[in-house]
């Protein structure tokens, strides 16, 4: 009998509630969807709530191996920072502002799962730990939500290759601006560039910096480190950094722009979390996905797919799961007896972090009152975060950065005063984080043989190459001089001074310090063929049918930004490609091509833009390139118009196509924008 009614009370709350890890508690072990999505972080959570949004009559599951980071409800007798912020026993809200996420990036309770690394020979055998986000919204609810648009340059890098032509900066611009609803978005003053109407909060720094920014620019320039706004140019230099954060001083994470309560309450959607995906399922040829096997606790499922599946668990966990399904290098697979499903030798294989350092200095200004951490930390300001959106809780720490440029360096500069380093018990100081984003060192990714199933074995190589510690040593002495010369520091702290003034002494202390930036990626690349790739243009795994991946591991290159904002993009991108392999084109004469203008004559002049609108009562995607050799696409939703950008050149044509077939070609004419 309390069988029967245990049985009943399941079936009711299967359909008032929205649906989660159900099988927890239910025998039921096959369930079958449209598409499924393995991994809720940065892409996994955009692409899955796309394909709710593209295709409205399918189903979507979506496997996260962590937690479910919402909002915890707050009361006023609970309203203090010290159990919600800092305690690392239980998780918090994924919307806080990024002064905590030092703290959650190296918690497991707080949603991150840590990695760590072989013993590194190169670095007298120590292991090197890094954390990803194990929670929905993946990266996005811990990081520092820095938010950087890609240098033009790396789109450059990358397009260059046979098949991925439409990873220029021109065809990606239109993505930036689709995913943000950024501060800056006024055209007169940013060139039509930033977008204001996204899913994605992107806004200025709020808090009140404790440099000299004066100063601080002046020394720049005069050691050749010239300013620049990365995120409306997309050109190297230094930079004031924008966030991910909301206009009230919520962190903006994946888990709230893109699985808000439409996404969750839908009968077509499906959460499930801490659920960890064992393998890929495939048809009996081989050559096509068709489910995953996932466990939740000590019980394994099955989950079927009938049009696609969709790989996003990051650069450590997704060659992972190739691999114990049989996708990667046979030698490893038959060594360990896993079935071969096709020989792909390069999958796990690129594996490529950017080395990091850190320097602190003590700060030339007196201690300021309102930064004072017994202010930041006290439930009064705790309160003000809260209910009004204001104070120290608002902001985060690294306001300033420089990525390339005519420096060819990079690095951040990150203001502590508000939170003293209780392992060096610092107080009123700053910290300068350099890294190297061109680093010759490549690592690995490899099945852990007593667990397939489980973390992998990691070799970062981390300064294995040592001249990848060249560029780390020239950025701190050059970043060094610039804020002493600018009167911001004054005393050295890590490292003392006699390690400064001694280059052999300063170079062993980069070796045993230099830690992951936790930007890796590689792992599963991007490329022309199988023999160099592990996916194409379109994310396609080469020989294996319905099977995609989208995280960082496709990048062949490491950015030199933080890759959130390109993670955004790339993700709406590939959405429109799925979008268009099922939908077909509209009748012609339903879409209309027409160059638009190009921006007045400045230093930044080299974009015209163009629009194209369809008047068809279903969406589309279309395909433009220019006789310039630029391609591009975008998505027009129906009864709308958008725009996309091409190099200037008053002699170009742009030729649009739908499904291979061409609507239109224009040529560009001599008009220039109003603004």
């Amino acid at each position: 009998m309390y069988k029967h009614v245990f049985t009943l009370i399941c079936i009711i709350l299967c359909f008032t509630m929205p649906v989660y890890c159900l099988e927890e508690t239910t025998t039921t072990t096959t369930q079958t969807y449209q598409w499924i999505v393995v991994g809720a972080g940065c892409s996994g959570a955009t692409l899955a709530r796309k394909l709710l949004d593209y295709f409205p009559n399918d189903k979507v599951l979506l496997l996260e191996r962590g937690i479910d980071n919402l909002d915890p409800v707050f009361t006023d007798e609970t309203c203090s920072p010290e159990p919600h912020i800092f305690n690392t026993t239980r998780p918090v809200t994924c919307t806080y502002p990024a002064i905590i996420a030092p703290r959650r990036s190296v918690s497991p309770a707080l949603g991150s799962h840590i990695f760590t690394s072989i013993p590194q020979p190169q670095l007298k055998n120590r292991t090197i730990s890094f954390g990803a986000g194990n929670c929905t919204g993946g990266g996005t609810s811990i990081n520092g939500m820095v938010a950087f648009r890609a240098l033009r340059e790396e789109f450059e890098e990358i397009s260059a290759t046979p098949g991925l032509e439409e990873f220029n900066y021109h065809a990606f611009l239109p993505y930036y601006k689709k995913i943000e609803d950024n501060e800056n978005n006024n055209p007169k003053v940013f060139w039509d560039r930033n977008g204001n109407s996204g899913r994605v909060s992107v806004t200025n720094h709020k808090v009140g910096t404790l440099f000299n920014e004066k100063a601080f620019l002046k020394a720049s320039i005069a050691n050749g480190v010239y300013p620049s706004d990365i995120n409306s140019l997309q050109l190297g230099g230094l930079s004031k950094a924008q966030a991910t954060i909301t206009s009230n001083g919520r962190r903006a994470s994946s888990a709230i722009n893109y699985l808000d309560s439409t996404a969750r309450n839908s009968y077509r959607f499906t959460l499930k979390n801490t659920c960890r995906v064992r393998r890929i399922l495939f048809n009996s040829a081989g050559t096509q996905a068709t489910g995953v096997e996932y466990q939740t606790g000590n019980q394994i499922f099955t989950a079927f797919a009938t049009k696609e599946i969709i790989i996003s668990a990051g650069t450590v966990e997704t060659p992972r799961i190739l691999k114990s399904s049989g996708i990667g290098p046979s030698g490893e697979l038959q060594a360990l007896g896993i079935p071969v499903i096709r020989d792909m030798p390069v999958v796990g294989t690129n594996y490529f972090e950017k080395p990091l350092t850190l320097a602190n200095f003590r700060l030339t200004i007196p201690d300021n009152p309102k930064m004072n951490t017994s202010i930041v930390l006290s439930n009064s300001t705790f309160r003000q975060w809260k209910y009004y959106g204001t104070g120290p809780l608002t902001g985060w720490n690294n306001p300033w950065a420089v990525h390339g440029g005519s420096s060819n360096l990079d690095a951040e500069f990150h203001e502590q005063a508000p939170l003293p380093d209780t392992t060096y018990n610092f107080t009123n100081w700053m910290r300068l984080v350099c890294w190297n984003a061109e680093t010759k060192s490549r690592g690995s990714i490899q099945l852990n043989p007593s667990d397939i199933y489980g973390s992998p074995i990691i070799d970062v190589a981390l300064l294995r190459d040592s001249s990848d510690a060249d560029k780390l040593i020239a950025c701190n002495y050059k970043f060094r001089k610039i804020l002493k010369e600018a009167g911001i520091i004054s005393d050295d702290l890590l490292p003392s001074t006699s390690v400064w003034e001694n280059t052999t002494a300063f170079r062993d202390y980069v070796f045993s310090i230099v830690s992951a930036t936790q930007h890796n990626c590689g792992t599963c690349r991007l490329g022309s063929n199988s023999s160099v790739a592990v996916v194409d243009g379109r994310h396609r795994v080469f020989g294996i049918q319905k099977l995609r991946i989208m995280d960082y591991s496709i990048f062949p290159y490491v950015l030199r930004v933080n890759p959130a904002l390109t993670l955004y993009a790339l993700s709406e991108k590939l959405a429109d490609y799925i979008r268009e392999d099922y939908q077909s084109s509209p009748p012609l004469g339903r879409v209309t091509l027409q160059f638009q203008c190009t921006p007045p004559v400045t230093a930044i002049n080299d974009y015209s833009i163009w629009s194209v609108k369809n008047t068809y009562s279903k969406p589309y995607v279309y395909h433009w390139s220019s006789t310039t050799g630029v391609k591009g696409s975008f998505s027009v939703e129906a009864y709308s118009q958008s725009y996309f950008y091409t190099p200037v050149d008053s002699t170009q044509a742009v030729t649009l196509k739908i499904n291979g077939v061409t609507i239109s070609t224009k040529y560009a004419t001599n008009a220039t924008c109003p603004f």
